[in-house]
């Protein structure tokens, strides 16, 4: 049964996007005659809809799965317990599950992003670096994070964002891992989860599993980064 369903969410995507392609080429030959509609506003006005669409699409499989299988991970590591060392290094951002389309909203400029995860001096302490590739952009954005672990908390803490938690759970032998941020408090409450690879590939199994992880806990916004350029280089 996993095996279908997984068969069936490739081949759902693939649908999806051929069948928007399809109605993008008419639409576009249809209004360049009439030239009362910028080209660009058109590809935009496609890409928001076709992501609206594939967001469906997972929500509902997650909502079939959800009823297959039982909502129980046992994958999470503790802030206090993490191994520094084993985690560090180059991660590729590959999918992002939410509990609304406007959690997303900042996601949606990305073609990329790259991840460093590296130990600081202070024992407590972890060092996120991030360059991302913009669709719209040739060239590249930094950005860094700094994250507060101790025993004394499950979840890791971002400096700055005391009301920010972030619980790490790790996948197939540590080449995966996910993090759910989740921010209850403050002027932006929000709960995402964001799935990261050593390689920026994915396979049908583990994203099967990132939909259902996400649809039990009631996330029904998803978008999958394009990766149509070249991704940054991080070091």
């Amino acid at each position: 049964m996993r095996l279908i369903i997984a068969v069936l969410l490739h081949n759902t995507q693939h649908l999806v996007s051929t069948t928007v392609g399809v109605h993008l080429v008419c639409e576009v030959i249809s209004l360049r005659s009439v030239g009362s509609i910028p080209l660009l506003f058109l590809q935009l006005l496609f890409a928001i809809m076709y992501q609206r669409l594939w967001s469906w699409m997972m929500y509902i499989f997650g909502l079939a799965m959800q009823a297959l299988w039982q909502c129980h991970y046992d994958d999470k590591v503790s802030a206090g317990s993490l191994n520094k060392t084993q985690y560090s290094g180059k991660w590729h951002f590959i999918m992002v599950a939410a509990d609304s389309e406007a959690s997303l909203l900042r996601f949606g400029a990305m073609d990329s992003a790259v991840f460093l995860l590296t130990p600081m001096e202070a024992k407590e302490k972890l060092l996120l670096r991030g360059e991302f590739r913009l669709i719209q952009a040739s060239s590249c954005l930094s950005r860094q994070w700094t994250y507060h672990i101790s025993n004394v908390t499950q979840e890791m803490v971002l400096e700055g964002r005391p009301e920010q938690k972030t619980e790490l759970f790790v996948k197939d032998g540590d080449n995966y891992i996910i993090l759910l941020e989740t921010q209850e408090e403050g002027l932006e409450t929000f709960r995402r989860l964001m799935l990261y690879g050593r390689s920026p590939t994915l396979t049908d199994d583990l994203r099967l599993e990132f939909v259902h992880r996400a649809s039990c806990l009631d996330m029904a916004a998803f978008l999958v980064l394009e990766r149509a350029q070249a991704p940054c280089e991080i070091s």
